[in-house]
């Protein structure tokens, strides 16, 4: 798996991910955004305070449970199935624009996006679906594994696909047959670690998608489960799941930073998608470095350039890779902090696990909401997708020859409103979700208010800075 992560680093090259270079001035001033964001997290966390959660949060809502029909089970992994083949086969073979190319779109936006938006409420869907996990049962791939999974290992497996997954999206060219390329990597590299393992372990702790929907589907208040006699839904307290083990890292150290990594780094790689472009992030390499290093090439503006170029690829490169340890260094001293006023037994990384899965909701919110003009544009597109998905000049559903993909204007008002309440809505969950953690942990209003107060500083923090990232305007190149 890792040498299938640094041979697409090796094969990508840099690329500008957006297109929109003119900066966009809010409807209202940007300060009374932050204030008010701010502010509503600080009411919302007095709230808290004064209506404590309980312990047995997880048992107020009447569980409830529903076979899923093994007919559905099985059309759903039968369309996961075909998806992936298709997106694989239109990537090579399919008109290579991107726009165009539905490869693109069924990764990018369907499965990372639509997916991610629909588990947040209805559950873990894609552990029904898991087309790979389809794949080693249908063959009987890793029935008898050849290897221990080595405690050692955690979660880091999907961690590094997680890094080569965002290198793909970000510093790669969007060419469809280098997707393809990464998908049938991927799906090889998955199939021979699950010959290795065995499926149960490889799919529950080492699996990308695997280990990424089931931490999004922590926040929904239904849970799928596979039993014996089938698959079954089953109803929950919302949040309840980031309490649950699983969601946590498990018993070993290993899995415990693992899972912590993993979890910051779906918020620091969408931080770090809407920064490493921009003329701030662009003006820390080059305005400091031109001032230093002057006296080495006086005022020969082409020689300054010539010997910085290399070093600015690594200094973009190299931010993506830092981005989730300079996140994980910041949250454990605030985890430290907040040990001092939490029971001596558990110790940093106990704690630290037990708390990440509540940084999932903000994680997921910047997701969402820096990409939803992604979606919107989307849109228009999809019925062109479906009636030539290779781009041959088919019109398989006929659509009228007036028509066109092209998105209409955007109302950015609105826009910048919707992202501004995905990202506030994923905060106050966030907020709530470590409430619960917390109300499990420790017993005390004043210990509560104490441990939580440093989390709501955090939490505060996070959320200016995600505001300031989506203002920030690009970089022209």
């Amino acid at each position: 798996m890792a040498v299938f992560v640094a041979t697409l680093c090796l094969l990508s090259r840099q690329a500008a991910a957006h297109s929109v270079v003119t900066p966009y001035d809010l409807p209202i001033p940007f300060s009374v955004y932050v204030y008010a964001c701010a502010g509503t997290l600080v009411l919302t966390f007095a709230v808290l305070l004064f209506v404590p959660a309980q312990a047995g949060v997880a048992t107020r809502v009447t569980p409830r449970t529903w076979q899923v029909p093994g007919a559905l089970v099985t059309a759903i992994r039968a369309a996961a199935l075909f998806l992936l083949g298709f997106a694989i086969i239109v990537g090579f073979v399919g008109t290579p624009s991107p726009i165009a190319n539905p490869a693109m779109f069924l990764i990018w936006t369907l499965l990372m996006l639509v997916l991610t938006g629909l588990t947040i409420f209805f559950g873990d869907l894609f552990a029904l679906a898991n087309p790979w996990l389809s794949l080693a049962r249908q063959f009987r791939i890793g029935d008898r594994p050849l290897l221990s999974y080595p405690d050692r290992l955690g979660h880091w497996p999907a961690f590094g696909c997680y890094l080569g997954l965002a290198w793909l999206e970000l510093m790669a060219p969007p060419i469809p047959a280098l997707l393809a390329w990464a998908l049938l990597g991927y799906t090889t590299c998955t199939l021979f670690a699950v010959a290795l393992f065995g499926r149960e372990v490889w799919f529950d702790r080492a699996e990308l998608f695997s280990l990424f929907f089931r931490l999004v589907g922590a926040m929904a208040p239904l849970v799928w489960e596979r039993q014996i006699a089938g698959w079954q839904m089953r109803r929950r307290a919302a949040l309840s799941g980031v309490l649950a083990r699983e969601t946590q890292g498990g018993q070993t150290a290993s899995a415990r930073l693992s899972l912590i990594v993993f979890v910051l780094f779906m918020l620091a790689a969408t931080t770090y998608d809407g920064v490493w472009q921009t003329s701030f992030w662009a003006g820390l390499y080059w305005g400091n470095l031109m001032h230093w290093l002057q006296p080495l090439w006086g005022s020969d503006f082409a020689r300054a350039q010539a010997l910085l170029a290399p070093g600015y690829v690594v200094y973009q490169r190299g931010g993506l890779f830092a981005a989730p340890f300079v996140y994980l260094a910041i949250y454990l001293l605030v985890i430290a902090a907040m040990r001092m006023m939490m029971p001596r037994h558990i110790g940093l990384l106990d704690l630290a696990a037990r708390f990440a899965p509540s940084l999932v909701p903000i994680a997921v919110a910047y997701m969402l909401a820096h990409n939803w003009t992604a979606i919107l544009s989307s849109i228009p597109v999809v019925p062109f997708l479906v009636t030539d998905p290779f781009g041959w000049g088919w019109n398989m559903i006929g659509l009228p020859a007036l028509l066109t993909a092209e998105p209409p204007p955007l109302d950015m008002g609105q826009v910048w409103h919707v992202e501004v309440a995905l990202i506030l809505a994923g905060h106050v969950t966030s907020v709530y979700a470590a409430h619960l953690v917390v109300t499990n942990m420790v017993a005390g209003r004043r210990a509560m208010l104490a441990s939580e107060a440093l989390l709501l500083a955090l939490m505060v923090a996070y959320t200016v800075i995600g505001l300031v990232v989506l203002s920030l305007p690009l970089a022209i190149h």
